[in-house]
């Protein structure tokens, strides 16, 4: 069975910890995939553009990005390998919804392991946790069977029998 593991900088133990309850005995291939979302800098690449600077100009400050967002991605996806060592690794830039559902088709993945909605830092949320855009875009597109994961929180609730 091959399953790929959707990493977003904060969820590596939770997917450990999900491979852990999968384990049946069944020979997995794991495939570690982190996307470098280039929404947020393309749109402000466009706002720029029309502010500040003439379409095709890029400077020294979009390359250290560049840079600064591929060391992060190969130290996301180094800490994926260190739980998943066998693992083969994917790393992509692009809508991450977008690039989870075509790296699951080119690689004929048989499931999806993503998180429902990924929580960043330490910010109390009001009302009840939701699926997030791209884990819905991931669940309605996939070519294949996907399994959300919540966040690990402080409080744990034990599964009625």
């Amino acid at each position: 069975m091959r399953v790929l593991c959707c990493l977003d900088g904060t969820n590596v133990e939770q997917v450990r910890k999900a491979m852990a309850m999968l384990a049946t005995g069944e020979l997995w291939t794991v495939g570690l995939l982190y996307v470098i979302d280039t929404g947020p800098r393309e749109e402000i690449g466009r706002t720029r553009q029309r502010f500040l600077r003439p379409p095709g100009s890029s400077g020294p400050r979009e390359q250290s990005m560049r840079e600064t967002e591929a060391e992060a991605a190969q130290e996301i996806l180094a800490e994926g390998r260190r739980y998943f060592p066998e693992a083969e690794t994917f790393e992509r830039q692009g809508r991450p919804e977008r690039e989870i559902v075509n790296v699951a088709a080119e690689w004929r993945a048989d499931l999806v392991l993503i998180e429902a909605r990924a929580e960043y830092g330490d910010k109390p949320r009001i009302g009840p946790k939701s699926v997030g855009h791209v884990a819905r875009f991931v669940v309605d597109h996939a070519p294949c069977p996907v399994l959300l994961i919540r966040p690990l929180t402080g409080a744990h609730f034990p599964i009625p029998r």
